[in-house]
C-alpha cells in the first residue's frame, strides 16, 4: 500500500491501484469524481512528436463509447507512407498511461494511443507497434524480458542574465552557479506526475553566452522499465519540457548540435534483460554470455542502427571527427570514448554505505541496477522505432553462436577520443559509423534484411526510412564546413531544426 500512497502519479494515488491495472471503468469513476472536462487522445506518429485530439465530457454514455472503441483519424495526414484512398485508422487509448494534464487550464485526462486498422488488427507501420513486435519476438526466441531507459539531454535558450559562473564546464553546477535547475526541478516532479519513471536529473556539460543568449544544457534520466513504457516516457517528458519553456519564456531543444564547436546533446538508451527477476548482464560481477552476445549484435547492426538513432544532418555534426562524441564501432568497461559502454556497476562485496556510515553492517546485492549504455543516439529519434531497431540487434547477437568472440573483436580499453578509432597497440582499427543521413541511408539498405525478419519492421518503413535519408542529399555537408564554425548557411541549418523534434 505504501508504495500506491508514495507514487507521484495522481490518478494512481486516487484509484489506489498500480497504472498497470486500471480499467476503463476506473478512468470513467476518475473522470467523473473528479469533473474532469476534457479527455485528450495522445499519440506518436511519424515525426516522433506527441500530438492530440480533444474531447469534450459531455456525459457518461459518450465517454464510456470513446474509451471502449477509440476514434476514427486519418491515418494519411498521420504517416506519409499511407495512401489517401485507403488510411482510415482507428485510435484506440491504452488505459495504463492516462495522466491528469498538468498544463491545462479546463480539468484534462491524458491517453496515449495505438493505432489499429479496419480489420481491428494493429496498424502495422506505427511505431509502437513495432516495438511491440520487436519485444514479443525477442521474448519468443530468448524468454527473457527486456528493459529500457533513456537519457534525455537538451538545452534551454533565454536571454542572458547576471550570472556568476564558476567555469565554462556545467557538469552538475547546482544553484546560484545555473539559471534552469528550478525548470529542470519542476520537469522532474511533472514527468513523475504523469507516470514517468524518473531517477535523477542534473546541469550538464554546455553552458555559454552568444550575442546576449545564455545556453544551458540539462539531462534527465530515467528508470528501466518495459521497452514500451520507456519511450512512452521519452516522448512525455520532451512535451512537458517544452511546455514549461513557455510557462518561463524560455525556448527548451532536443538539436543534436547546437553550435559547431559546443556539446551536442544525446539520448543514451540503457538496456538489460531478465529470467525470473534476475538480471542477466551480470553474475558475480563479471559480465555474462548474455550481455556479450546482445552487445556483439547490436555492434553488427550499428552501421544501420544510424537511420534510426541520427535521424537529421545536424545529428552528423554532433559526431564528425574531433568531437568527443562516440564514433567507432566498439564496446568498452566505463569507457564513454566507445559507442556502447558498460557502466561502473554495484555488488555486494562493495557495502558502500557501510563504508561512509559507521552504523551500517549490512551488504546489500545491488547487481540488479547493471545496465548497458547504447550512446549514439540522439534527440531526432523516435524512440519506439530505434528501440526496436536495437532489440533486432540483441535478437541478432542472441541468435549468432559466434557473437561471444565477436564481442571480444569490438572490445576496446583506449580513449577513442585521443586514438581516433585505432587501439594504442596499433592491434584494432574499429569502423567509424556513418558520416551523414545518406551514408546512415546506405547502411540501413545494406542490414534491411534484419530489421524486416519476422515481420517487425514493415517493408514500407524501411523504404520510406532510407528515401527520406537520402533526400537530405548531406554526404558534403560536413566537409564543406568552415573550422570556425561562423557559417551563415550551418547557422541557418542549426536555427532549421532547432524545434524540429
Amino acid at each position: 500500500m505504501s508504495s500506491i500512497q508514495n507514487n507521484p502519479n495522481l490518478l494512481v494515488q486516487y484509484l489506489q491501484k498500480p497504472a498497470s491495472e486500471f480499467t476503463k471503468d476506473d478512468l470513467i469513476r476518475y473522470i467523473e469524481e473528479r469533473e474532469i472536462e476534457i479527455v485528450n487522445f495522445r499519440y506518436v506518429a511519424e515525426d516522433g512528436k506527441l500530438k492530440t485530439i480533444n474531447f469534450m465530457v459531455t456525459g457518461h454514455d459518450e465517454l464510456d463509447m470513446i474509451l471502449s472503441s477509440g476514434e476514427r483519424v486519418d491515418g494519411s495526414s498521420i504517416f506519409s507512407y499511407l495512401e489517401a484512398n485507403a488510411s482510415d485508422l482507428f485510435l484506440v487509448p491504452r488505459y495504463k498511461t492516462a495522466f491528469l494534464n498538468p498544463f491545462a487550464s479546463i480539468p484534462s485526462v491524458d491517453i496515449l494511443c495505438s493505432f489499429y486498422d479496419k480489420h481491428g488488427q494493429p496498424q502495422e507501420s506505427s511505431p509502437e507497434n513495432i516495438l511491440r513486435k520487436a519485444q514479443k519476438q525477442f521474448y519468443r526466441e530468448t524468454g527473457l524480458t527486456l528493459k529500457m531507459m533513456g537519457e534525455l539531454e537538451y538545452y534551454v535558450i533565454s536571454e542572458a542574465e547576471e550570472v556568476v559562473e564558476s567555469s565554462s564546464n556545467g557538469y552538475h553546477c547546482a544553484e546560484p552557479f545555473t539559471m534552469h535547475e528550478k525548470l529542470r526541478v519542476e520537469a522532474i516532479k511533472l514527468i513523475a506526475q504523469c507516470g514517468g519513471k524518473v531517477r535523477f536529473g542534473h546541469a550538464e556539460n554546455g553552458r555559454f553566452t552568444h550575442d546576449g543568449i545564455h545556453y544551458e544544457q540539462h539531462e534527465i534520466e530515467f528508470a528501466p522499465v518495459d521497452p514500451e513504457e520507456a519511450s512512452d516516457q521519452l516522448v512525455i517528458a520532451k512535451w512537458i519540457l517544452r511546455m514549461l519553456g513557455l510557462k518561463y519564456k524560455v525556448s527548451v531543444t532536443f538539436i543534436p548540435k547546437i553550435q559547431l564547436n559546443q556539446p551536442g546533446s544525446g539520448m543514451h538508451i540503457h538496456f538489460l534483460a531478465e529470467q525470473k527477476g534476475q538480471n542477466c548482464l551480470i553474475e558475480n560481477g563479471e559480465l555474462t554470455a548474455t550481455s556479450l552476445r546482445m552487445m556483439a549484435g547490436v555492434l553488427e547492426l550499428a552501421p544501420a542502427l544510424t537511420a534510426f538513432a541520427n535521424t537529421i544532418p545536424i545529428s552528423y555534426l554532433r559526431s564528425m571527427p574531433g568531437r568527443e562524441v562516440p564514433a567507432y564501432v566498439c564496446w568498452g568497461k566505463q569507457n564513454r570514448s566507445t559507442l556502447i559502454r558498460v557502466p561502473l556497476g554495484w555488488n555486494n562485496k562493495l557495502p558502500l554505505g557501510a563504508m561512509v556510515n559507521q552504523q551500517e553492517q549490512a551488504k546489500v546485492d545491488y547487481s540488479f541496477r547493471q545496465t548497458i549504455e547504447y550512446r549514439g543516439a540522439d534527440g531526432s529519434t523516435n524512440p519506439y522505432l530505434f528501440s526496436a531497431a536495437l532489440i533486432v540487434g540483441f535478437i541478432n547477437g542472441l541468435s549468432d553462436h559466434e557473437s561471444v568472440k565477436k564481442a571480444d573483436a569490438y572490445y576496446c580499453s583506449e580513449n577513442l577520443f585521443l586514438t581516433k578509432g585505432k587501439s594504442a597497440e596499433g592491434e584494432k582499427q574499429f569502423e567509424r559509423l556513418p558520416g551523414s543521413c545518406y551514408e546512415s541511408a546506405l547502411m540501413l539498405e545494406k542490414f534491411r534484411h534484419h530489421f524486416e525478419a519476422d515481420s517487425i519492421f514493415p517493408q514500407s518503413i524501411i523504404n520510406h526510412t532510407i528515401l527520406k535519408l537520402q533526400a537530405f542529399d548531406d554526404q558534403h555537408l560536413i566537409e564543406n564546413l568552415q573550422p570556425s564554425g561562423e557559417n551563415e548557411d550551418l547557422q541557418n541549418l542549426i536555427g532549421d531544426y532547432l524545434n524540429y523534434m
